[in-house]
């Protein structure tokens, strides 16, 4: 169920299946041929066909994110890092607030990746009574390899066109894609040192591969397995109890740090 066209008392009564799934992308480049949402689109149709197997609710995507390393190509919107862990933290809040106590968040852009991974430190010590859950961008490595034709891939390649072919195809401009493959262009070497520039250096032109090789069977077959492998995960996330009992006992120590280091010792935690 898509949040933004529920009534309210359907969001209400889909408190019961527990999970939100928050759709994370950007607007960025993606080489010529891609929509600068193409993230955004990606993460929703993901979430969206998995709550059509899987009852849940899903959120608008969230499009203003992270990717400093492409504001050199027209169409980045990129929010200051601090602003959109603020900017998630009072919507994670919200989503809480209406009674969803485990948010899944469904990240289709890498350059957010590390982000969201502060993200879970930055809520860790703020006493939140719901769970955030942050999976890999992709579920389905067997399939992306069994359908993988080409040498490179990374952004606007064969699998990121294939899975635009297969969900929103009137957005591709098939006659746009390059004519070349794209391999890094980076001319330095600091190893294994990473620097803040290393994606401008590889890929000023935000295309990683050849896209070329993308069809709409290949997407198709990509999505499929991608979106059984998050059924299976809001499954196994309704199903679990133990996250948000431990988070409450975490809750519990941090207000007494003292009692909580002598339970340990003395192994009364239970597990």
């Amino acid at each position: 169920m898509d949040w933004h066209t529920a009534t309210s008392p359907e969001i209400a009564a889909m408190t019961e299946h527990q999970v939100c799934i928050i759709p994370v992308g950007c607007l960025e480049r993606h080489a010529d041929h891609l929509p600068t949402g193409c993230d955004g689109l990606v993460a929703q149709r993901f979430a969206q066909l998995a709550a059509e197997r899987e009852p849940c609710v899903v959120l608008p995507p969230l499009y203003y994110a992270i990717h400093f390393a492409g504001r050199n190509a027209s169409g980045a919107i990129c929010m200051p890092t601090i602003t959109f862990l603020q900017y998630l933290k009072s919507i994670c809040d919200d989503v809480a607030r209406n009674g969803f106590k485990k948010i899944l968040l469904v990240n289709a852009h890498g350059g957010n990746s590390a982000t969201l991974t502060a993200f879970l430190h930055l809520i860790a010590d703020k006493g939140k009574d719901y769970a955030v859950f942050v999976p890999p961008i992709f579920l389905c490595s067997d399939a992306i390899a069994k359908v993988k034709e080409t040498s490179v891939t990374g952004h606007a390649c064969e699998i990121e066109t294939s899975i635009g072919l297969h969900l929103f195809p009137e957005h591709v401009r098939k006659e746009a894609i390059p004519d070349r493959l794209s391999d890094s262009l980076k001319d330095y070497d600091v190893a294994p040192a990473s620097t803040q520039l290393d994606w401008y250096g590889s890929f000023p032109d935000q295309y990683a591969g050849d896209a070329r090789a993308a069809t709409a069977g290949k997407g198709r077959q990509i999505v499929e397995a991608q979106v059984a492998a998050l059924v299976e995960l809001v499954r196994k996330i309704k199903k679990d109890t133990r996250v948000l009992e431990l988070l409450e006992q975490y809750r519990s120590d941090m207000a007494d740090p003292k009692a909580s280091v002598t339970e340990l010792t003395h192994g009364r935690r239970t597990s």
